[in-house]
């Protein structure tokens, strides 16, 4: 089934449409949680809700890319849960991680609040579309999948430190085109 036909069987309240989101989206979702999450039961448990979020969600919304759309709920449910578990104690990896942006992009509480600002959202998409595709994939799984540098680093067979140079030159280039875009650092 297709992205498309699973939407449609999930519109019509199918089961089974969940049953095959869960077939073919379940290693990515797993994935995403497992980058965020250290905890085998935070992961099983953030899954079970990415799930129910798509079933609850599908109505009203009509994704087009269901690949995208269940990534985006695991990532934004596994940040809710990371952050409710390291509230007091903070893991310096994450927050690392989530940090890194926090030069190039405007000031705000949440990861969970750029999701929801549409103008940044869409300077975001036209600045990763100037990119060549080697670079723009390399920022989207270590922004959006929470890939580490040295996974990303033995993926592509380059030095983890060859990855953090060109992940530092990108953000500055981000940086750089937010500001003429007139988004506000």
């Amino acid at each position: 089934m297709n992205d498309r036909e699973l939407v449609e069987a999930l519109f019509q309240r199918k089961e089974s449409a969940l049953r095959d989101v869960i077939t073919a989206y379940g290693a990515l979702c797993r994935s995403v949680l497992r980058n965020l999450l250290s905890a085998q039961s935070d992961v099983e448990e953030c899954e079970n809700d990415v799930y129910l979020a798509v079933w609850n969600s599908i109505p009203p919304n009509r994704p087009e890319s269901l690949a995208a759309y269940v990534a985006s709920l695991a990532r934004r449910i596994g940040i809710n849960r990371f952050k409710y578990e390291h509230r007091a104690r903070r893991n310096p990896d994450a927050t690392l991680l989530l940090s890194e942006l926090s030069d190039a992009l405007p000031d705000t509480e949440t990861p969970q609040e750029l999701y929801g600002e549409t103008e940044l959202r869409d300077a975001l998409n036209r600045f990763l579309y100037t990119l060549p595709k080697e670079t723009r994939v390399l920022f989207l799984r270590r922004y959006f999948y929470l890939e580490s540098v040295e996974s990303l680093a033995k993926r592509l067979g380059k030095s983890e430190n060859l990855i953090a140079a060109r992940l530092y030159r990108v953000r500055k280039k981000l940086k750089k085109y937010l500001e003429q875009e007139g988004i506000r650092i």
